[in-house]
Parts: structure tokens; sequence; C-alpha cells
């Protein structure tokens, strides 16, 4: 079979309607993370109606289908399922504002196009698409229930099916988001993500008369906005470009007008563009609740929440991303490295795994909102399924392109060990 780029893939009429129609069918069915029952419903009949095999209830909903038996270069298409929940009319509803749903038909697309071009069994390679669960980092509560139930061991769904060794055997991974409105703009290539963690201080102190005896108690509140001037001046010591973004609110604070409040409670979150620089954050982070504290003679607990790692993109997968692109646009359509703060739980993959998530235009309005709609269909679907296709296939084709992680067992130690460690009801205490 002779292999081409992007702007060589024909795709036909009746394939493009086929294509658009699953990505209305999932958009129209927008579902809060671990809880995307139809939309793995879909995807699953899809799939099996194609004639490609699919393992459902990987991690609640997500789930894995896979091209191909060999024992060669392993590529997988990930992409998220859940939606966000946003107010429409004045009414919280979860919709698909982040464009999940396109992700999740674009990737089950290219497994039937792959599927009809024989490359998986005529490379002696493997494509997988997985869908996953939750990557929006919302719901938590509805999400603690799930974890203390048993039914998930982690809050993301990438973070969970990565403790369930869904990942174990996969080389490289590929997979896109939405972009936004960008005028002339078509795609982006090797943007990052922040990483950031999520942190709540309890303060505790001595309740008493703020009148009659105030020196007899311990005001929770004065160690808490030390620890909030303490963080102030910390943040002076990192560099700008380590991005890191501490902003706490004083979320509860006990007691009334006459009473020395005994408690009172800080949250933020710690975003940083590098893991070493979110590691060093949250040590100092707390070093300042715990010290503060105690300077004020007051103890502090510190709950953690584990969130996601900084993405870093494989530059080899990218560099065959780029090349795709540039079959279908000219180069300045193409914006490259942008620094984000968003974040996202592909980072988590990216840490392990030689990973890309390309990004995409021809979305109307605010991701994120209400307002959110596909505006060029062209570009949204099609395209972006030429570029996927194409770029599976030379990488399956060229042995130089099948980069790996050779650490991969050591570095997945280190992010169970000392990333997931946290349980959410671990409480580090002085």
């Amino acid at each position: 079979m002779k292999i081409g780029t992007a702007g060589s893939i024909v795709v036909t009429e009746e394939q493009k309607q086929e294509l658009a129609e699953l990505g209305h069918a999932l958009f129209a069915c927008p579902e809060l993370g671990f809880k995307e029952v139809k939309s793995s419903g879909i995807l699953t009949s899809f799939l099996v109606k194609e004639g490609i095999p699919v393992e459902t209830g990987l991690s609640v909903t997500g789930l894995k289908a896979q091209l191909g038996t060999g024992k060669g270069y392993h590529i997988a298409l990930v992409a998220d399922m859940d939606a966000l929940e946003v107010r429409i009319q004045d009414h919280p509803c979860a919709f698909h504002s982040c464009g999940h749903s396109i992700q999740t038909a674009v990737m089950a697309y290219a497994m039937k196009l792959l599927k009809e071009r024989g490359i998986a069994e005529k490379s002696g390679g493997r494509v997988s698409f997985i869908a996953a669960p939750a990557e929006e980092f919302i719901d938590l509560d509805s999400r603690r229930a799930m974890q203390k139930n048993g039914k998930i061991q982690y809050l993301s769904g990438k973070q969970d099916m990565i403790a369930n060794g869904v990942f174990d055997d996969v080389d490289c991974v590929i997979s896109m988001h939405v972009n936004g409105d960008s005028g002339d703009l078509m795609f982006d290539i090797q943007s990052t993500l922040a990483g950031f963690t999520v942190k709540k201080a309890v303060f505790h102190g001595k309740a008493s008369h703020s009148g009659a005896a105030p020196h007899l108690g311990r005001n929770a509140l004065h160690a808490a906005s030390l620890t909030m001037d303490a963080v102030a001046y910390m943040k002076d010591q990192f560099p700008s470009e380590a991005g890191l973004q501490i902003h706490p609110v004083l979320t509860s604070c006990g007691g009334s007008v006459n009473v020395i409040p005994e408690e009172a409670v800080l949250e933020t979150y710690i975003r940083a563009n590098t893991l070493e620089t979110l590691l060093e954050a949250e040590k100092k982070f707390d070093d300042c609740v715990i010290h503060c504290a105690k300077a004020l003679g007051m103890t502090a607990q510190i709950e953690q929440t584990t969130g996601y790692m900084p993405l870093r993109q494989s530059e080899e997968i990218s560099s065959v991303i780029h090349r795709q692109m540039l079959s279908l646009c000219r180069e300045e359509q193409i914006v490259k490295q942008v620094v984000s703060g968003a974040s996202g739980d592909i980072g988590d993959l990216g840490y392990l795994i030689p990973a890309v998530q390309f990004g995409f235009s021809g979305i109307s309005g605010r991701i994120h909102s209400a307002e959110f709609a596909v505006s060029d269909e062209e570009n949204v679907y099609f395209n972006t399924l030429k570029i996927v296709t194409a770029a599976v296939e030379e990488i399956l084709t060229n042995p130089e392109l099948q980069v790996k992680n050779p650490d991969f067992l050591k570095k997945k130690e280190f992010y169970m060990k000392e990333w997931l460690h946290h349980p959410l009801e671990e409480q580090k205490k002085e």
C-alpha cells in the first residue's frame, strides 16, 4: 500500500456525512465524568458495526478498541468523553463546551479509515482507540463518593486508567483538542499545559471573648492571613517562566463578631509549567502553612488533592503531525509552542509516554461556555481525521519515527508513588 500525506487522503462525501452524524450524536448527549454511559454506548455501537473489537467498562465508562495483533509499535489514539456543566437559560446543564465530542468522533472514525486501509496488519504494529472518561476536574463530590465505594481509584479518567495498566503496552499517544476561534489559523502544535494540584489548609486556634479576654484566644484568621503574606513573598522565589500561579482564598472562618475565631480555612490551586516547579511550590506552600501557624501558637492541617501534571509534547511525534498539517495548510496558519495556563490529564500521559495533543480551529463562541459551537466542519472533523490517519501510517511504516520511553516502568513507579500517592483524605499534620 502506498502511504501518502494528509493532503492526499480522500474522504468521500458519504464518509464526511457519516463522521459528522457521529459527531452530532455525541454532542447531543453531554455527560459528566465517569457518567458517560450514552456516549460510550454510541462509540461502542459504531466500532462494533465496523467490525472493530471493543473492550468496555474501563474506569467505569471508558473503552479501548484495537487494530492489529502484531507485536510491533503500538500507537494509542486518545480522546476524552466527558462534558462540562454550564448555565443555559439560567439552568445548570451538561454541555459539550470543550469539544470532547469532536475528539471521540474523529478518533473513532480514524479507526474505521485505518481498518479499511489495512495499515496495522501490513506494518505488524497496532493502533488503539482509547476513549477516556472524566478529563474535566469537576463534580468532585460525586467522584469522591465513587472512590469511597471502590468504583474508581483516582479522580481523573486517565489517571485511573494509568493505575489500572491500560496504557502499559502503549508506545506513543496521539490526541487533539479545540483551540477556539483563531481567524485564519487552522492548527497549533507543541503547545504546553500547566500542571496543578489543590491545597486546603485548615488552621486551628483557640476561641475566646474578643472584648473581655482576647489575649486568651489564638486567632485562626491571623494564622491564615500570615500564611497568605508568606505565600505572596514565596512566589518571588520563582522566575516568571516557571508559570507559578498561587492565589489563596479564605473560604471559611468560624465564630461570630465577639468571638476570637478558632478555625479558618484557606484553599488554593497551585499551577506551574514544570513538574519540578510544581513539586517545589507544593513543599514551600506546606512550609508556609505549618510554620506561620506555629509562629502564632497554633496548628494546621493540609489536605491535598492531586491534579494533573504539566504537558510537554514529544518533539518527534510533533514533527510528524507538523508535516501532515503542512500538506493541508500554509506554515503561517500553524501556531507553535503556545504556553497555556490551562491543564489536562494528557499531561500525566505525556510524562510516561511520548505524546502529542495538537490543536485545531473551527469553533465559534467561547470554550467552556454555552456559546460553544462548531463553525467549520471541514477543519474540525475532516482535516483532523486526515492528519491523524496519515500520521499513524507514517509512524507505523518508518521505524526511525517510532519513539518510545525506555524508562516507562521507572517513571510509572515514581508517578504512582510520588504523584498519585495522596489519598483524598490524607492530611499532613504537625
